[in-house]
């Protein structure tokens, strides 16, 4: 007791009990000056943070294209040409098989395969672009009046309706392109019956195996050719 009294510098220091010890750091944090440590060591660890973190990819552009048929170019003299009757035709249905209700593009490789290409799509459903390209085909014709598709108004007057098939609207792998369809013109009164029908299949059309506009531009040329199928097979006077 007395050495420590006494100022005895070889006196063992005096220990600081943990309560005082905690008050301390309690101090140091209270008050004024606490925010600001709290801030430190938040921008200190947010440092650390960004240091050791990993490198977020870049986005990337999505590859995907999409296509539309075009209907074919309007020939300048089509709206000279006479015809002794111009119709009221409307394109009733069109139906597809079911692997073509897939967006993607189909591509023939063998008679029994066909691939999907992911990165080459349709704009639209294909039956509905079908019906749009043959609607603007066939309206400049002499001998169409107008042509619509459904769904129809419901105070329309029509002479025919279209019912077309496709039967294939794809590529090939060896460059060939496929389109074949079958089509019938009907009346729309009571006693509806078949005016006319066929089959169409396309000939001569290819494509350079890479380029899916190309394929989109000639398969649009082969739905011009089933147009002029049924304009051709068009009644020139009204049913006895």
């Amino acid at each position: 007791m007395e050495d420590r009294l006494s100022g005895d510098p070889t006196a063992a220091p005096a220990r600081v009990a943990p309560a005082r010890r905690t008050a301390g750091i309690n101090r140091l944090f209270s008050g004024p000056r606490s925010s600001l440590a709290a801030l430190g060591l938040l921008v200190a660890g947010l440092s650390l943070f960004a240091s050791c973190s990993i490198p977020m990819p870049s986005a990337q552009p999505d590859p995907t294209r999409y296509y539309l048929l075009t209907p074919a170019p309007v020939r300048p003299d089509a709206k000279a040409e006479t015809a002794s009757k111009r119709w009221v035709i409307g394109v009733r249905s069109v139906e597809i098989p079911s692997y073509l209700r897939e967006k993607s593009f189909a591509i023939r490789s063998h008679t029994n395969e066909v691939t999907f290409l992911d990165l080459a799509r349709w704009g639209e459903p294909l039956d509905q672009g079908v019906a749009r390209v043959l609607v603007e085909d066939l309206q400049p014709l002499p001998n169409v009046a107008r042509i619509s598709m459904q769904p129809f108004r419901a105070d329309e007057q029509r002479d025919f309706d279209l019912l077309i098939r496709i039967a294939a609207c794809e590529g090939a792998a060896d460059g060939g392109v496929r389109f074949s369809a079958s089509w019938r013109i009907v009346t729309t009164t009571a006693a509806a019956g078949t005016v006319a029908e066929g089959n169409y299949a396309a000939s001569g059309l290819r494509w350079d195996g890479h380029d899916h506009g190309q394929l989109a531009a000639k398969l649009s040329e082969a739905v011009a050719g089933l147009g002029h199928d049924i304009a051709a097979a068009l009644p020139r006077e009204p049913a006895k």
